[in-house]
């Protein structure tokens, strides 16, 4: 088992994690649309579009992830 496995097994728990609740709430919201044609986007999409979108949480994790890893190899160097 390398040193890897740990910190990929949270990263994906993570992220699967947070592309499960976004999957929810959007499955919700199209089941509870009263009309077949285009609804009007809600304000909190047109908000925080930037942040409701699953890859920039994917890039936000792995920024995070790589800030740990470098730290953890700095710190064990000694510098």
């Amino acid at each position: 088992m390398g040193m890897w496995l740990i910190p990929a097994l949270i990263a994906i728990t993570i992220i699967s994690a947070i592309s499960l609740v976004s999957t929810l709430k959007i499955a919700k919201m199209t089941s509870q649309r009263k009309s077949e044609n285009d609804t009007p986007i809600s304000e909190t999409v047109e908000e925080y579009a930037t942040m409701l979108n699953p890859v920039v949480w994917v890039y936000i994790i792995f920024l995070l992830f790589l800030g740990i890893m470098i730290f953890y190899y700095w710190s064990k160097a000694g510098y």
